[in-house]
């Protein structure tokens, strides 16, 4: 059909292309700049990139098809290069981020086509840098990679993520909205909740609702589990009935531009027991009080210091098994979090920055069931706002 994105131009055989960069091409460039300079502070030539947040931060580009390999050379000079199947070829071409890209066939070796077009790219002795730490580097590939290639290979880890942490307003838009979409995927959720449903029904709920109030897809399922599976962290939905006395775990999210939303409330079927009572009261008070101890200058572990004290402080110290918060930003599957880079955890010495984007979670996890509150915040001047926007209580739906 020639009025869509798929239409062939007339006359020219040309595919037109839509434009895919989710930031105005300048910030690319920014970024670009920024890479580049890291890696001639390195002595580097180029630098393998494996990281599929890595590679979308750089240049906007994004694919569902990093299941198979992929990698993004980016050179010392000019715009980086992709190497990767070849149905990915024309959603690469469709950002101006990227001068070129090496088709990969489903029959063809991809090393040996890394290999190729590396060694005609770079110099013999050349050092190359490469992200040995990414999930996506298997090290049968590395070490193929390691002995193919005429040039010399150094770790390239770390480098990028840094610059990560701290978001742009634009950034913080897409955050912003991503934490909507949470907002209304919890509250269908909670709507749906009634004995009789099962899990399934409410994980439906909440995604429709997020999906609708404009989400991308996710890059981590959402959390939904009644009763007593509740007790085991991460746990999934699996069908079960929600019956009467049941607490309902719910952690909704919302992506936007791969930017992610969170948020968490809990939920009694019924009338609640003074031990959810209890657990409930001490959880929002743990949250509220990370949130009133987040501000820039303080270290990570300082904060997650704040936490853990007033959970001990409850009694609940051996129940609150996870770091307080985690890094939001860019997520793709199977992690939504940007807590690989940046954590409120107990020691860590990270200092905190205005502009810096945390899910703060606090959890608790007793033999027979489970809980959490958490929102979404953003580090600012002077201490936290909050991103998420919903009661903070123990909800109880009627039995």
């Amino acid at each position: 059909m020639a009025d869509t994105a798929q239409a062939m131009e007339r006359g020219t055989g040309r595919r037109i292309r839509p434009d895919m960069l989710t930031f105005p091409a300048a910030v690319y460039a920014d970024r670009l700049k920024t890479v580049q300079a890291d890696m001639r502070a390195r002595g580097l030539a180029g630098v393998l990139l494996f990281d599929p947040e890595n590679m979308y931060w750089l240049t906007g580009y994004q694919t569902i098809g990093y299941f198979t390999f992929q990698t993004m050379f980016v050179p010392q000079d000019g715009k980086p290069v992709i190497v990767a199947r070849a149905v990915n070829r024309d959603l690469a071409l469709a950002h101006s981020t990227i001068a070129a890209f090496e088709a990969v066939s489903d029959t063809a070796d991809p090393i040996q086509i890394v290999t190729r077009v590396l060694n005609g790219l770079l110099d013999n002795g050349a050092t190359l840098g490469m992200e040995t730490g990414s999930w996506y580097l298997t090290v049968r590939d590395y070490r193929r990679l390691e002995g193919g290639l005429s040039c010399r290979l150094v770790d390239f880890n770390g480098v990028i993520e840094p610059h990560r942490i701290v978001k742009s307003a634009d950034e913080l838009d897409r955050v912003r909205w991503a934490c909507r979409a949470a907002e209304a995927g919890l509250d269908a959720a909670i709507q749906a909740i009634a004995p009789g449903k099962t899990e399934n029904d409410i994980a439906a709920a909440m995604y429709a609702a997020s999906i609708a109030a404009g989400s991308e897809y996710l890059g981590h399922p959402p959390l939904v589990v009644a009763g007593a599976a509740t007790s085991l962290c991460f746990a999934m939905w699996r069908r079960r009935e929600i019956r009467r006395g049941d607490v309902v775990l719910l952690e909704a999210a919302g992506c936007i531009d791969r930017y992610h939303g969170i948020l968490s409330r809990p939920v009694v079927v019924g009338e609640p027991s003074e031990r959810h009572r209890m657990a409930a009261d001490a959880l929002q008070g743990v949250l509220e009080a990370a949130i009133d101890a987040v501000r820039p200058g303080l270290t990570a572990g300082e904060v997650d210091r704040v936490c853990r004290k007033n959970v001990e402080e409850r009694g609940y110290g051996a129940y609150f098994r996870h770091r307080a918060a985690y890094g939001i930003g860019i997520g793709f599957p199977p992690n939504w979090s940007e807590g690989h880079i940046y954590a409120i955890r107990p020691d860590d010495p990270l200092v905190l920055e205005p502009d810096m984007t945390f899910h703060i979670i606090p959890t608790l996890f007793f033999e027979d069931f489970g809980m959490c509150f958490s929102d979404s915040v953003r580090v600012t001047e002077t201490g936290a706002e909050v991103l998420t926007d919903y009661p903070r209580k123990l909800f109880a739906v009627e039995a």
